[in-house]
């Protein structure tokens, strides 16, 4: 008889549909079921439980109309987003009667659209306080660690699981591509104004300049087609708009010299690896550690913020065929080596394994 799989509960805020993959996976090792106040997944590629939360907010806070603790004690484990406005998450911890393994993941340090990464220190102590109590720390990335070290958290406790996505199909890549991408939602943070500003001085000075294909919707995009509109060169940037088709999707990846984001860089960077895409962002772009993925110059570029710097980097790809090539195939070759989603999924398994076994010799 096949051993009992522990009972876990993930406690999250919203699943999206690149959220499903890791969440089947861990239902190999645990008998899952994810909590949260987004819409019910359906489909028969659901292969875990859900509840759906009723969510209530109080200023800046989210409470809920269950009782989150009364929900956990029915579970081995417990993976929670460690989140510090959503406190019946958040201070889980301070019970101390608790029956089952606590797990927090996340960032790990601040960071948001209004936030650059790890740079409002304000709430550290509250963070570290609370998410010391748990039984383990789990994280985005390696940055947080050697805070949390100094903070009195035993380093053992504390696992990463690298923020990632699926992708399974590793392209053949051309030694001919033939655009500049963006991908994403429109937001003025993104500074996508930048990346149109520096393609327009680029295209000055040389008309052969690769076509920019721009993939998203957001509250930007009827200003960008005004700008594009306006900029005269309308017949070398093409607004596309939102595209969830992945066979689509794989084909502008596959023609993509190198995809631009110079305000953000979040699991788009992955994304782009796993397709051969090298990516272009600041070096203090909005991120929830997935900026750390970007070698400079081996698998993308990191500058400082200037437009004519980007414009610089778009003159370098557009005319060196075998360096475009040359990051390509480093950016692919670290997603495959690195960052797979399995990679990310014994990171959580690591963290709740550790979790469950100090509770169950209690040894916390």
């Amino acid at each position: 008889m096949d051993k009992k799989k522990p009972k876990l509960l993930r406690l999250t805020n919203k699943i999206l549909h690149y959220g499903i993959p890791v969440n089947n996976l861990l239902v190999q090792n645990y008998d899952l079921t994810l909590a949260h106040y987004g819409e019910k997944l359906i489909g028969d590629d659901i292969l875990f439980k859900q509840i759906i939360l009723t969510p209530k907010k109080i200023g800046p806070f989210i409470y809920f109309k269950e009782n989150i603790y009364k929900l956990c004690q029915k579970f081995d484990a417990v993976i929670v987003l460690s989140d510090l406005h959503i406190l019946p998450y958040i201070t889980l911890g301070l019970f101390s009667k608790r029956k089952f393994a606590l797990t927090y993941y996340g960032i790990g340090v601040s960071a948001s659209y209004n936030k650059k990464f790890d740079i409002d220190k304000r709430s550290d102590l509250i963070r570290f306080n609370l998410m010391k109590r748990a039984d383990s720390n789990v994280f985005y990335s390696e940055y947080p660690i050697q805070r949390y070290v100094d903070a009195g958290i035993k380093r053992d406790s504390l696992f990463v699981a690298h923020n990632t996505i699926q992708i399974t199909d590793k392209i053949e890549i051309s030694h001919n591509k033939e655009s500049f991408l963006f991908v994403g939602t429109l937001y003025k943070e993104k500074k996508i104004y930048d990346l149109l500003n520096a393609y327009y001085i680029t295209y000055k000075k040389d008309k052969n300049l690769k076509s920019l294909i721009i993939i998203g919707n957001g509250t930007e995009k009827s200003n960008i087609e005004k700008w594009i509109s306006e900029s005269g060169i309308a017949h070398k940037i093409f607004l596309k708009g939102a595209i969830y088709d992945s066979t689509l999707l794989k084909s502008f990846y596959s023609d993509a010299i190198a995809c631009i984001s110079p305000g953000q860089a979040g699991l788009s960077v992955l994304s782009c690896f796993a397709y051969g895409v090298p990516f272009i962002t600041t070096f203090d772009a909005i991120t929830g550690g997935e900026l750390f993925n970007i070698k400079n110059g081996v698998n993308g570029y990191l500058y400082s913020g200037e437009v004519s710097e980007l414009a610089d980097i778009l003159i370098l790809l557009n005319n060196d065929k075998e360096k475009v090539y040359e990051l390509s195939k480093n950016a692919q070759e670290y997603y495959f080596n690195n960052r797979t989603l399995d990679m990310m999924v014994k990171g959580l398994s690591d963290a709740v394994n550790y979790a469950l076994f100090n509770v169950c010799h209690d040894t916390k």
